[in-house]
């Protein structure tokens, strides 16, 4: 499956709902559920040695200082935060422990067809996550419209895509009036596409973009690193069908964490394939606007846009973690709260890990704020600078 539910935990504000404002769980099962959630980060997280190198922060070190955290919590609400709190030392927007029942509605309605796990009817969940309402799922219609308009007359347009999604639920949709966009602007000199606060979302997203805008063929290659050892991660891509293949047979790859040949125990090769069919193809310059919250699906076209020299990117680094597999989920045993963990390593073709040396702009700009108005927008502004636009 080529599309990813990605990042919806960074644009949904997690407010703790289900879990009682008084303690239903003993010390003793708090504790069993940190240990239980220590372990799985310990044997299948991908990012141990990557979080150490960027933020100097050894997490599994820190196991006494976060038990005496968890032994403090007066309920299972605190216990709850405080178990998420842990989670985000890991400093990933795909490492979370889900504390908002909207969200595990969300969750449910995408991955309980799939068949991936087998918990989401269970009846403590449903007691912990008891919240009505449910989302409307980021990715199945919602978040913000697309923007297609000329910056400057006749010379230079403009594209903004707010999430790798579309707001009215259908990829489709957005790609008919984009398609229509591109074929009245075939002459200009130049196209934006500003990526910039894109968290992610359906990496077929930005592949049917990239079709409708060019007539050329591409293919990106890399490699996902699992630490199959684990019984989730094993689980988890056998229930994916992952092809996968000896941590033994990963070629020498120059740039590759010293980690990749000894932490993890199988890759999988990722090549994407995307396919022009343009029929009245963009001719001009192309030009990719990032910043630092562009992470997972919208970290992918990033990837794209740089190792294919699809478009020139302005702007600041990215987020990272483009081209991974979903977060595997988990259930820890006592409270029944779920886990959603970064399930796999991305390396480039030249063996980049992009979670740790993530996109970094052909032109780096300062100031990345978007207006998306000419002489306000210091990204737009260097666009039109290079383009010897007045």
């Amino acid at each position: 499956m080529k599309w990813r539910i990605l990042i919806i935990s960074i644009l949904i504000c997690l407010i703790t709902v289900g879990c009682s404002n008084t303690s239903t769980l003993t010390l003793e099962e708090k504790v069993a559920d940190f240990e239980q959630l220590y372990n799985e980060v310990k044997e299948g997280y991908p990012y141990l040695e990557v979080n150490k190198r960027l933020y100097k922060d050894d997490w599994l070190a820190n196991k006494e200082d976060f038990r005496r955290r968890i032994e403090k919590t007066s309920s299972d609400e605190d216990f709850a935060n405080e178990l998420n709190s842990i989670m985000r030392k890991l400093h990933n927007g795909h490492t979370e422990v889900i504390t908002d029942a909207s969200y595990f509605n969300m969750l449910k309605d995408v991955y309980e067809p799939l068949g991936w796990y087998d918990f989401f009817n269970d009846k403590d969940l449903n007691h912990l996550y008891n919240d009505k309402e449910k989302s409307n799922a980021y990715g199945m219609g919602s978040g913000k419209n697309i923007e297609l308009k000329d910056l400057v007359e006749d010379k230079v347009g403009y594209m903004y895509i707010p999430q790798m999604n579309s707001a009215s639920g259908s990829i489709d949709d957005d790609m008919k009036k984009i398609s229509s966009y591109i074929k009245e602007i075939e002459d200009y000199q130049s196209l934006i596409i500003d990526i910039r606060g894109n968290m992610g979302g359906n990496d077929q997203y930005w592949v049917d973009l990239v079709s409708n805008i060019s007539d050329k063929n591409y293919k990106c290659r890399g490699y996902r690193l699992f630490r199959n050892s684990s019984n989730i991660i094993k689980n988890y891509t056998k229930a994916r069908n992952s092809k996968l293949n000896d941590i033994k047979e990963l070629p020498m790859l120059s740039n590759a964490p010293k980690e990749a040949t000894n932490m993890f125990t199988h890759f999988e090769y990722n090549e994407e394939v995307v396919k022009g069919k343009a029929k009245m193809p963009f001719k001009g310059e192309i030009y990719l606007l990032v910043d630092g919250d562009v992470f997972s699906g919208a970290e992918s076209f990033a990837i794209f846009c740089k190792e294919q020299k699809f478009a020139t990117i302005i702007g600041s680094q990215t987020g990272g973690d483009g081209y991974v597999y979903d977060p595997v989920l988990f259930k820890l045993n006592n409270s029944g709260i779920i886990v959603r963990m970064s399930s796999t390593m991305y390396l480039t073709e030249s063996g980049i890990c992009d979670e740790e040396k993530k996109v970094t702009p052909d032109i780096e700009v300062n100031n990345t704020i978007r207006y998306g108005i000419r002489k306000i927008d210091p990204c737009v502004n260097k666009v039109l600078e290079l383009e010897n636009i007045q």
